[in-house]
């Protein structure tokens, strides 16, 4: 796994590999939002509740314990070895959105994933 010499070139990369990631999802339409192709395992709308979802566990995880609240990995009910439900719930909290909600709401998640990585190092 790479490592970084600095936040600033976490939080750079993290950058240009969402702008790369998020631009495949600007011209699919509304319409097509829950459309599967054979190429992809997720629809388009699964592929970004995922993320949502992934994001907000972890942001979710670093406030917990920052209150001292014990944190249950990887969330409530759910075990590693069997995230297959963890999944649905994602799928279930986001899925209703549109895919201009999801993606502002994805956009939101990583600019506060990049503000937490700030306070990481100095």
């Amino acid at each position: 796994m790479r490592t970084y010499t600095s936040k600033d070139e976490l939080i750079t990369e993290i950058g240009q590999r969402y702008q790369k990631y998020i631009s495949e999802f600007e011209n699919i339409p509304e319409n097509l939002r829950n459309k599967r192709i054979e190429e992809v395992d997720k629809t388009p709308s699964e592929n970004l509740s995922y993320q949502l979802g992934w994001l907000s566990l972890l942001l979710g995880w670093e406030e917990k314990e920052k209150h001292g609240i014990d944190v249950h990995t990887p969330a409530d009910g759910y075990k590693w070895n069997n995230l297959g439900g963890l999944y649905q719930s994602f799928y279930e909290t986001y899925g209703t959105e549109t895919l201009a909600e999801q993606t502002q709401q994805l956009n939101k998640k990583v600019i506060d994933l990049c503000l937490w990585i700030e306070t990481l190092w100095m």
